[in-house]
């Protein structure tokens, strides 16, 4: 098959896994044609596939995705040392080839390190755990915003009370400090203590793939000119000659090395990806919110705007009146809604509440 071909089924077919995993809950993908198509797919899976199969496959998943296990740490490790496998197997062979004087492996080996530095970071550092010691420390940091945080909760695994912006994680069975998220690569929670880790883990993995693509893209463009590709010239069926294209090089590249090329094309997809999960996280911090926040605030204003509906609707009806009197009405009448940012103190006071700790070291001089 045309290796074309391949790599746009490669890539449709990676692009609506992670699409699906990402939203596979949203009632865009969950109903309509997507919705239809999904229902038809696993019904089609449930007829072929013995059912103690798929319940086994659905409970390993759990294991892997719900509980606190090593897997992914194990299965990221593997992914960096085949990635660099590739990169001795076939990239070094190349670059030295060409240029025998030139030091080709310090600024992989100390991207590599910073980013493996952080990842071991984001796996064994403290969150920012609730302990009975740290109670009281805890509960100063922030004030109650009296819509998601209300005071005198308590949480009912831990029995303590809950500081504004905590949470409890099922998984790690423990309240966190700013909890954003649990992340099951790392095997641990995302909060107040470690999110620069996970930020500066998450850059870092990013400049590891791009690194990746230039020093393979290189490689393979110093293959294809110094074996003259673009010079040769294809024999065609009726016994003329062709100059070559564009497909035929890749064609021919990706027989001769197989490995570099589906490793340039894979990061190619992972990019984009990883750089929206990595902005989206920068985008929490230079506004000081969590992804916790983020998702149980609509939830929030929703149960809020259903209490106060009685109170819109004399307002409205007052606002209809106002229009029949010729009046102008008053724009605060109707309650205009807004982004809920109670933590928000300013982008430079927000990277430093993150990266320097400062609400934390300041309650701990009250």
């Amino acid at each position: 098959m045309d290796f074309l071909v391949l790599t746009a089924i490669y890539v449709t077919v990676f692009g609506l896994c992670a699409l699906l995993y990402v939203y596979g809950d949203s009632p865009a993908l969950a109903n309509g044609p997507v919705g239809f198509l999904r229902r038809i797919l696993v019904e089609v899976v449930t007829f072929v596939v013995p059912q103690r199969f798929t319940d086994a496959v659905h409970e390993k998943l759990y294991n892997v995705l719900h509980t606190r296990n090593q897997v992914l740490q194990f299965v990221f490790a593997a992914i960096v040392l085949l990635g660099h496998a590739v990169w001795v197997k076939d990239m070094l062979p190349i670059l030295y080839l060409s240029d025998p004087h030139a030091n080709h492996t310090l600024m992989p080996m100390v991207v590599v390190f910073t980013n493996l530095f952080f990842f071991h970071k984001s796996c064994s550092s403290d969150p920012g755990e609730i302990t009975q010691g740290k109670q009281d420390l805890y509960s100063q940091v922030y004030k109650f915003d009296m819509r998601l945080y209300l005071p005198n909760r308590i949480c009912s695994t831990c029995d303590r009370p809950k500081p504004a912006r905590s949470k409890h994680c099922s998984i790690c069975n423990r309240c966190v400090h700013r909890f954003d998220h649990h992340c099951v690569w790392t095997n641990n929670d995302v909060g107040g203590l470690n999110h620069r880790y996970f930020l500066i883990f998450l850059l870092t993995l990013i400049g590891m793939a791009m690194e990746g693509v230039a020093v393979g893209s290189w490689s393979l463009w110093l293959y294809t000119r110094n074996s003259r590709l673009l010079e040769a010239r294809v024999l065609m069926d009726d016994g003329e000659t062709m100059p070559v294209n564009v497909s035929v090089v890749i064609q021919h590249l990706f027989l001769q090395y197989p490995r570099l090329v589906f490793l340039v094309v894979a990061l190619i997809v992972l990019i984009p990806m990883m750089a929206s999960f990595a902005f989206y996280h920068t985008y929490l911090i230079l506004t000081n919110q969590t992804t916790n926040e983020r998702y149980k605030t609509p939830a929030v204003e929703c149960l809020q705007d259903r209490e106060s509906f009685s109170y819109r609707s004399d307002k409205i009806s007052k606002q209809k009146l106002n229009r029949k009197n010729n009046s102008k009405p008053n724009a605060n009448q109707v309650p205009v809604h807004t982004e809920h940012r109670p933590y928000n103190r300013g982008l430079l006071k927000n990277i430093q509440e993150v990266f320097f700790l400062d609400n934390l070291k300041r309650s701990k001089h009250r």
